[in-house]
């Protein structure tokens, strides 16, 4: 299954507070680094940082409401 960035805060925006709203989307293909007790290891997202492959949700002008 594929979703769009805007298809994926759509569906965020109602449910979630906005500050919240994720403004980087990156959608990767297989499965995310986890730890042995199964959390992702979210420094390994972050030593990633943003790349040429990540949407931003102010540069395409999508708005998030407060």
């Amino acid at each position: 299954m594929t979703v769009a960035p805007v298809e994926l805060l759509d569906w965020c925006t109602p449910r979630m507070p906005y500050f919240a709203v994720p403004r980087f989307v990156e959608i990767v293909a297989g499965e995310l680094a986890k730890t042995p007790t199964g959390k992702l290891q979210k420094a390994a997202l972050r030593e990633a940082g943003v790349t040429a492959a990540t949407w931003d949700r102010e540069v395409v002008g999508y708005v998030v409401r407060r």
